[in-house]
């Protein structure tokens, strides 16, 4: 099984892959989202693996975006929890750094830590790739902010673990294959979609209470604009329901005759959250 992501090895979303299928798979990197959906889209991997919404940054819009547009179906969701760790070269202790690199949003999740430790952060491109920075450099000023995993991947060494400011900190991924790959008999326990209401008042209103009328629980609702047409929004919402529930059917068939356009994106398990949070 070939299973891409976005970043190099021992980044996050390679950490969520190994937490969901096991060690007993081939994960492949890519250097942006748009990479990652081309590789499902010509049969180079089977599997695309995204993260979705951090607990603390919010939503990654552009992968939102880029599964509105393309033609992917989402069979998976994945929570995992971020610890981020301080990497070191061998031998360094936290005392001699002076600098930490990480993705800009890492940084900013331990900068709690770095300024008691007086540590100047500094911004690359990713987590994975600052801990092959520090690793190639041997600098021993220098540290990483990324995964345990990088730890081993890369030879260095942990100088300090779970240092960001918020210790309840959780990525949300989906796995999305293309839609003749679907596996089969995919347990549907949850449904993604994605709508665009007329540009009139109440016309979202109208939506929400279809989904009510039902008792459709919603868990998440988010507008996205809509290049093609400035100031109109389309909504992605999540619903604790299979698509082929009765309710749902019913529900989307209303939907359908009360907006222009809608999407289903995928219906899948609901995620282990295994005590992760309530």
């Amino acid at each position: 099984m070939n299973i891409g992501f976005q970043g190099i090895h021992g980044a996050y979303s390679e950490v969520g892959i190994f937490s969901h299928f096991g060690k007993d798979v081939t994960t492949l990197g890519f250097e942006t989202f748009d990479d990652v959906i081309s590789a499902i889209k010509h049969k180079e991997i089977d599997y695309g693996f995204l993260p979705i919404e951090n607990s603390i940054v919010g939503s990654i819009a552009e992968n939102i975006d880029l599964l509105v547009r393309e033609d992917l179906y989402i069979i998976a969701e994945i929570y995992l929890r971020i610890r981020h760790y301080l990497l070191g070269c061998k031998g360094a202790s936290l005392s001699e750094i002076k600098e930490a690199l990480s993705h800009p949003a890492a940084l900013s999740q331990c900068k709690d830590f770095l300024q008691m430790n007086s540590i100047k952060a500094i911004s690359v491109y990713d987590t994975a790739g600052a801990a092959k920075i520090v690793s190639d450099t041997k600098n021993a000023a220098h540290a990483a902010i990324a995964s345990e995993l990088c730890a081993e991947l890369y030879g260095l060494d942990v100088l300090a673990k779970d240092i960001q400011s918020f210790k309840d900190n959780f990525t949300r991924f989906f796995v999305v294959v293309r839609k003749e790959d679907l596996p089969k008999d995919i347990k549907q326990e949850k449904t993604t979609f994605v709508f665009k209401t007329y540009h009139r008042p109440g016309a979202l209103v109208m939506i929400l209470q279809i989904l009510s009328k039902h008792s459709i629980n919603m868990t998440k609702l988010e507008s996205r604009p809509i290049p093609e047409n400035p100031w109109q929004y389309a909504f992605l919402v999540d619903i604790e329901a299979g698509l082929y529930d009765t309710v749902v059917l019913q529900a989307l068939a209303e939907i359908g005759n009360a907006t222009p356009w809608y999407k289903v994106l995928g219906s899948y398990p609901k995620a282990e959250k295994n005590g992760l949070f309530e």
